[in-house]
């Protein structure tokens, strides 16, 4: 990974929808590779249990073309499975995915203001039968005005084609240093931080995601009139913990419990008319029964982050 000795300017990624996880305080994450496991959920109207477990990483790559610009470029991979733990049952395997590219400017246009611009074309699908129906093109731009050195105002707007509906999700936040030792970060509706960091080397404390995304998949690969799509809403509550390794590398570890997680599938025609954030608006979708119940949910995360 290429990273330039005169890079000035932190960049601010768009969290969990774009290009990871960076911090306005004194670093950026610019590579993660993470699992996530949650085992034996139950299931709605059945006896039978799923598990649930997914494999991502991603990498990003600033380019600084001056002291107010600076170009990213990044990749990033997500492939999703669910086992059925009764080898019995009705669907023992189901395998979807994602690839992007990730390509964005942040700009800075005086000492306390900056603007991020991001474009995401990806593939949402099961790579089965894909064609031009399984890519998106989302986009989101993202402000920050810098009040102090201890505190942030972060506002912008996200857009993703989603397979069930346009989705535009406007974005609020802050990021606050309360103190050397404790910091706090939101961005509404998508998550917020609360850190604790006792030691140089280590860092602590609470968090919540929400996401909601949207897969291709083909129910029978073998037949043409059996695309449907994956609904995914996935929203979880976590306790995390995460030490530096030496060599800029830290290990995070989470365990954690979902609220209102529902991953549905549903005919390709069958869509809402518009989602804003969290609201469907005009959602008269035929009802689909959850995959699975909410559950708990572990992860183990390796980062690489550049002190700045």
């Amino acid at each position: 990974m290429l990273i330039l000795p005169q890079m000035k300017v932190t960049l601010n990624c768009l969290l969990i929808f774009c290009i990871g996880t960076a911090s306005a305080q004194n670093w950026v994450d610019l590579g993660n590779i993470y699992w996530r496991t949650s085992p034996h959920n139950s299931i709605e109207g059945s006896t039978d249990k799923r598990n649930f477990n997914m494999f991502a990483a991603d990498v990003k790559l600033p380019v600084v073309l001056n002291d107010q610009s600076v170009l990213i470029f990044g990749l990033g991979y997500q492939h999703n499975q669910f086992t059925a733990v009764d080898e019995a049952s009705t669907l023992t395997q189901l395998d979807f995915s994602s690839a992007e590219l990730q390509i964005g400017m942040e700009h800075k246009w005086n000492d306390r203001f900056k603007t991020l611009f991001m474009m995401i074309p990806r593939m949402n699908t099961d790579y089965t039968q894909v064609d031009i129906h399984h890519f998106q093109l989302a986009g989101a731009v993202l402000n920050t005005y810098k009040r102090n050195d201890q505190f942030e105002w972060k506002y912008g707007l996200y857009y993703s084609p989603e397979f069930f509906a346009p989705m535009f999700v406007p974005l609020f936040g802050f990021d606050w240093k309360i103190n050397e030792k404790w910091q706090f970060k939101m961005m509404i509706p998508v998550n917020f931080e609360l850190a604790y960091r006792p030691k140089d080397w280590m860092r602590c404390g609470l968090r919540f995601d929400g996401v909601n995304a949207s897969y291709r998949y083909q129910l029978i690969p073998s037949q043409d009139n059996t695309q449907t799509y994956i609904d995914k809403a996935d929203n979880n509550g976590w306790v995390f913990t995460e030490f530096n390794l030496g060599k800029n590398i830290w290990f995070q570890l989470k365990g954690g419990y979902s609220v209102l997680r529902k991953y549905r599938f549903y005919d390709p025609d069958d869509r809402m008319n518009l989602k804003l954030g969290p609201v469907n608006i005009g959602d008269n979708r035929t009802s689909a029964t959850p995959l699975f119940k909410n559950g708990w949910s572990f992860e183990t995360r390796f980062i690489y982050r550049l002190p700045i």
